[in-house]
């Protein structure tokens, strides 16, 4: 896999990882929990890198995945993942700072994405018949809210 084909989707690891952990811990396997959080961040940052990286070298890519009914949903799992990053280290971590931060940027991410992407799919000349443009994929953006 080269990053220009690197699905928007790939976040939802952080969102799944950070979920499992944060029952780890409610079921008291702190070394579980913990072992998952550090897998997490490690994995947010390489996918934010490669994020980045694909905007800068292939932004026509990236906004073809913007602007594709299937694609383009996958987007708010970056806003998901951020947002169960962030719980993930307020209960395990107890850092409220750190927890803000990562939730003021879910908010700014959802503002941008949510415009974004649904403006984008509005206004897009051709649109796929509804049976091929919508699926279960779309529910990421209500998880994202």
């Amino acid at each position: 896999m080269s990053v220009r084909t690197l699905h928007p989707a790939y976040f939802a690891l952080v969102m799944a990882t950070g979920i499992v952990s944060i029952a780890a811990n409610l079921l008291q396997m702190s070394v579980v929990a913990k072992a998952l959080l550090i897998v997490n961040v490690v994995a947010y940052a390489v996918l934010w890198v490669l994020t980045l990286m694909r905007l800068v070298r292939f932004p026509r890519d990236m906004v073809a995945d913007l602007i594709d009914h299937q694609r383009g949903v996958g987007f708010f799992t970056i806003v998901a993942a951020t947002s169960v990053l962030g719980s993930q280290i307020v209960v395990l971590l107890h850092d409220l700072r750190l927890g803000l931060a990562l939730w003021l940027l879910t908010l700014v991410l959802w503002l941008i994405l949510v415009y974004a992407v649904f403006t984008a799919l509005t206004v897009k000349e051709t649109k796929p018949p509804l049976d091929q443009g919508i699926s279960g994929g779309w529910l990421v953006a209500v998880v994202a809210t």
